[in-house]
């Protein structure tokens, strides 16, 4: 079967020098300044976001409870690589998280993206919050910690109903009055005990049928019930002062739509985990806008510069996810082909949990960033 994963991953590297076709006038060995950028990493406190989770599910409550679904069968990860299962506790190895903070500092970027989830216990709705999760103190004093290492600390709520089990009950509300007051209520109590920061990341990533339809009750927004909650979502952000990033992949389900409704002041995370910017892969192909499987993410290469041409504010983000040599293709890429004035920033996003088990990964994958930011951008 063709997964996610061999789609992301399974290109083989372009080289640099591939970049140059359409690229523009700069030479590829042209070095950018790279100050003033956001350098940033993805981090998760939370991670009920990529499993089923039903109201009468048995989930475990502690790390030995967990063992003991796995050793009996009611429970079964995902990944192989990756340890995702939905949980009722919060599962953070402390001493793991601050070492992979550390070496976020340690390689010389300047901003983490935390991905709260079900970790705090919003004191709007404390009902979403596990068993061990943060109150506001708490919260409050991991996102000090972060900032006494000279890093921005930038809050993620992921609102796409492929990825918002952490929302429990209100996951099946989406498209309704109490839904959207939910929405507004978890972001200004995240804005609060941020001290209202500079940006809001809300996701919006593979609201699709491929990702949503393994789970017992599908929920899919589409059209305007999509554009609805998505606005919503957006001015709640703005309301409280900071500025929205989102996932850009909802351009892939109709380019002309997305561009003609989408509002210019939204941050575009534009993510590609590949290794192939040739060409080919860098022109839009309308013809995989409706595909029912993973192939409608042909173009997540594509809209990268279709997205910085019609004017939106970047922020691409790589992965070691597929291939270590994604950060130095995105880099170059983006050095090479994309007007620097449309890039706010470039992010890494591991997709790892804060345990032992996770760490090599996590932390190769900022080494690795570090590499190709050198290589193409001047500090």
């Amino acid at each position: 079967m063709f997964t996610r994963r061999d789609f992301i991953g399974g290109f083989g590297a372009a080289g640099v020098a591939s970049l140059l076709e359409g690229c523009g006038t700069r030479l590829p060995t042209e070095r950018l300044s790279g100050a003033g950028l956001c350098w940033g990493a993805l981090v998760h406190l939370g991670t009920n976001m990529w499993e089923d989770w039903t109201p009468d599910g048995v989930y475990p409550g502690s790390l030995e409870e967990e063992r003991l679904f796995v050793a009996d069968g009611r429970l079964k990860y995902k990944y192989k690589t990756h340890v995702y299962a939905t949980r009722d506790y919060m599962s953070v190895d402390w001493p793991t998280w601050e070492g992979d903070i550390a070496c976020v500092r340690k390689f010389g970027l300047n901003t983490v993206f935390i991905d709260i989830g079900e970790s705090y216990a919003f004191p709007s709705h404390p009902e979403l919050g596990v068993k061990g999760a943060l109150d506001s103190d708490g919260l409050r004093a991991v996102i000090e910690k972060i900032r006494a290492q000279g890093l921005e600390a930038v809050p993620k709520l992921n609102f796409s109903t492929g990825h918002d089990q952490w929302l429990r009950e209100y996951h099946w509300m989406t498209g309704t009055a109490k839904y959207r007051q939910v929405v507004a209520d978890l972001i200004r109590d995240v804005c609060e005990v941020f001290d209202h920061p500079r940006y809001f990341h809300i996701g919006y990533d593979e609201e699709s049928y491929v990702c949503v339809k393994t789970r017992e009750l599908v929920v899919l927004r589409q059209g305007n019930a999509w554009w609805k909650d998505f606005n919503a979502c957006v001015e709640a952000v703005v309301k409280n002062g900071a500025r929205p990033v989102m996932w850009s992949d909802k351009i892939c389900h109709g380019r002309e739509e997305f561009l003609l409704r989408a509002p210019r002041d939204v941050v575009m995370m534009t993510w590609y985990y590949g290794t192939d910017f040739s060409s080919d892969k860098t022109a839009w192909d309308s013809s995989f806008e409706e595909k029912p499987d993973w192939s409608i993410q042909r173009n997540l290469a594509a809209s990268i510069h279709v997205l910085a041409e019609a004017g939106f504010d970047l922020m691409p983000c790589t992965s070691n996810w597929g291939s270590d040599e994604a950060a130095d293709a995105m880099l170059g890429y983006c050095a090479t082909a994309i007007d620097p004035k449309r890039i706010l920033g470039y992010i890494t996003a591991p997709w790892t949990k804060p345990v032992p088990a996770d760490s090599r990964r996590f932390r190769d994958g900022i080494r690795l960033f570090d590499e190709a930011r050198r290589k193409y951008f001047v500090f």
